[in-house]
């Protein structure tokens, strides 16, 4: 009954972590070119966009990166029609669908997805076909012959200083003797007190870092992504029935924290306060936050990733106090 009971139970979270992401929960930056879309010199996959359902053809570049480190997913798409601005946010629902259906493994946690419209009103759509799909961006792995090479070089600068100081320490211990007759008693009687002086001193230093958290005791180990739940706290905008519509229908914006860029610095600033200690302790370390908003500007998801929990976990409560974000605007809504 134990191994059945452990079958069923494998199979649940297999099935549970196997699932596909889903587009509502996929955070998009947005930017309109006039020209063509110029990529850049980083690694990257061309993968061709399709509208509908079904899913897209795999190809052999896009199998061979499956397993790597998917850093930006860019969809560059072309719009020459006022019909065609109008049904961006359809088209664009199913383009990425029929990526996340032939790609999943594409869709890690630190991925940034952008979606870049080529609109040139009136101008030569085949013109602009030929930049146009779905840039994957990814870091390669590291060969293992990079790794294993400089330590082999390591140990053979070992060996040659180990051969050198063979060759010395006749000399030196000939040199520490006739010191050793030179000295007298009374300084090593100086140097024990002065060591008991010293642990005395650092056994009070100790007493007082206890005192402080220790937010470097778990920054080893894999990253761990922690879901935060903000029903509770979050407070929903009663200026917001539904979606509104902005005065220009081609009006684009990302969200914003605030009233101002530095606002959202600022809110961390004031919400996670370290001391000197704990500062030292957590340098080098990153806690990334990834949010989902609803159409009011208030919180729908929160996520936190990072190796050091205890910096996850200040995070977390700071974000429960975050008030509702001014939302983003596409396609004039």
């Amino acid at each position: 009954m134990r191994s059945f009971m452990f079958f069923v139970a494998v199979i649940f979270y297999s099935a549970l972590f196997s699932q596909s992401p889903a587009y509502d929960d996929l955070v998009f930056d947005e930017e309109e070119l006039g020209t063509a879309y110029k990529f850049g010199n980083k690694n990257y996959v061309l993968l061709k966009s399709k509208k509908g359902t079904g899913g897209l053809p795999k190809t052999t570049s896009g199998d061979s990166i499956k397993s790597f480190e998917v850093t930006d997913i860019v969809l560059v798409f072309t719009e020459t029609t006022e019909d065609a601005a109008e049904k961006r946010e359809e088209n664009n629902r199913e383009r990425w669908g029929n990526l996340i259906t032939s790609y999943p493994d594409f869709f890690q946690f630190n991925t940034n997805y952008k979606n870049i419209c080529q609109c040139s009103i009136g101008g030569d759509a085949e013109a602009l076909k030929s930049t146009q799909g779905f840039y994957v961006y990814f870091k390669p792995p590291i060969p293992k012959s990079a790794i294993t090479t400089p330590a082999k070089e390591e140990k053979q600068v070992v060996k040659e200083v180990a051969k050198i100081e063979e060759k010395k320490e006749p000399v030196k211990e000939n040199e520490e003797v006739k010191e050793r007759k030179k000295t007298e008693e009374k300084p090593e009687e100086k140097k024990e007190v002065a060591k008991v002086e010293k642990k005395e001193t650092k056994t009070e230093t100790k007493a007082e870092e206890e005192k402080e958290e220790d937010l470097n005791a778990v920054t080893e180990g894999p990253k761990q992504t922690a879901s935060i739940d903000i029903s509770a706290t979050r407070k929903k905008n009663t200026n917001y029935s539904k979606p509104k519509k902005a005065k220009n229908p081609k009006a684009c914006r990302p969200p914003f924290y605030g009233m101002d860029d530095k606002d959202i610095y600022v809110f961390f600033k004031d919400n996670i306060v370290l001391t000197k200690k704990q500062r030292r302790q957590v340098k080098g370390d990153e806690s990334v936050l990834k949010l989902s908003l609803n159409f009011d500007g208030s919180i729908k998801k929160a996520l936190v990733n990072g190796a050091n929990t205890s910096l996850n976990e200040l995070v977390s409560v700071a974000v429960k106090s975050m008030d509702n974000w001014n939302p983003a605007v596409k396609g004039g809504i």
